[in-house]
Parts: structure tokens; C-alpha cells; sequence
């Protein structure tokens, strides 16, 4: 794998964070190794908007974070589409939630649906119809949570529908059921992705 700087990443790039001793990274760590996922040593994961700042669901709802300012001790395991439309889309996307958290504060995080995502199966992904009436829920103000990989997996389903693609093919999951090890496991070897390399603590 190759080391990457700040100033390698594109748009939409899928950060994979190992997980510290920080809370929620413990509960979520010693979850998934409990339920025998696979990389377990993954605690949180990230949708990069640029070569600077990474958009995520944290304790605060969806917020954007200076990857060499706030999250330069994190170490990451980075994913790029292949399409890079694709992952334009996604960053435009989670921006767009980012500023509607900011203007109404109703996109907290979701530690229960978190916790709920290691030893709740698969699912399926939402529909086109699914994704505009969450949508219109979310733009009229309604709480809507979000644990971190729900957030990136939720992300590129919708915005592989906008573009006319099916979600179920970028990832075959739900996003409420999708733990960063569940996550970890539908990019590694998958069409869509590829491993674009990794990013060591406090080297940006």
C-alpha cells in the first residue's frame, strides 16, 4: 500500500479510521470482535470532501473535521471509487447533510443504531423513493441519526441512485446495518473500489 498525504486525497474518498481508545472507538472495536468481523480493529469511518477536510457523523451530528488539524493523530485506511463522478457525488452529498446539521442540529449520532449495526445482519438497501422521502424528513427538520459508516454507506447509495446507478451494487447492505467492519468488508475486492493506500498518524 502506499502512504498518502492530505494532498493525495480526492473527493469522496472512504476513510477507514483504526480505532483508538476513545469512546465510541471501544464499545465498537470490542463489538465487532465479538461478533467475529473481520477487521474489528476498525472503529469509525469518513467521506473525504477534499484534500483537507473529512465529513463524518460524531458525537455532535454530521461535522466536518481538518484531517492535519483535529484528526491528525488518526491513522486510516483509504478507499477511492473507481468512478470518480461517483465520489464527487458522494462528497456533494455528505456536504449537503453537513449543512443542513449545522443549520438545524437534527443529524445527531446514533450510538444505539451503531451498537445495533454489529449483530443486526445485512438488509437491503433503500429504494429511490426510500432515499426522497428520508430526504424530505430530513429538510423538514425531523431528527434523523447517524453512526459513522450508516453515514458513509447512506451517502453513496443515494448518491449512486441521483446518478442513475443501483444502490445495491455499490454496497449490498443497509446502511442501519452496516458496522465499519461490515463496511471495511464490502470494499475490500469490489468493483466499485479500489485501496488507494493509508494514512499514518500525525504524517499529513
Amino acid at each position: 500500500m502506499k502512504q498518502l498525504l492530505c494532498r493525495d486525497l480526492r473527493p469522496g474518498d472512504v476513510l477507514l479510521k483504526m480505532a483508538t481508545n476513545s469512546f465510541p472507538n471501544r464499545p465498537i472495536r470490542l463489538g465487532q470482535r465479538l461478533a467475529g468481523q473481520p477487521n474489528a480493529f476498525l472503529g469509525h469511518a469518513a467521506i473525504a470532501l477534499d484534500t483537507q477536510f473529512a465529513i463524518e457523523a460524531q458525537a455532535h451530528g454530521i461535522t466536518a473535521n481538518h484531517l492535519a488539524m483535529k484528526d491528525k493523530d488518526c491513522g486510516y485506511i483509504v478507499y477511492r471509487p473507481n468512478n470518480a463522478s461517483l465520489g464527487r457525488g458522494a462528497a456533494a452529498a455528505a456536504k449537503l447533510l453537513l449543512d443542513v446539521n449545522q443549520r438545524q442540529g437534527n443529524l445527531k449520532y446514533g450510538a444505539g443504531g451503531a451498537l445495533k449495526s454489529i449483530f443486526g445482519g445485512s438488509g437491503t438497501a433503500k429504494s429511490g423513493g426510500d432515499f426522497d422521502a428520508l430526504l424530505d424528513r430530513i429538510l423538514a427538520g425531523r431528527d434523523q441519526p447517524f453512526f459513522c459508516s450508516q453515514f458513509v454507506v447512506y451517502v453513496y447509495q443515494w448518491a449512486a441512485e441521483q446518478s442513475g446507478m443501483s444502490p445495491q451494487a455499490i454496497f449490498s447492505v443497509s446502511d442501519a446495518k452496516a458496522s465499519p467492519s461490515v463496511l471495511a468488508s464490502k470494499l475490500v475486492g469490489k468493483p466499485h473500489f479500489a485501496q488507494a493506500g493509508y494514512m499514518l498518524p500525525g504524517e499529513r
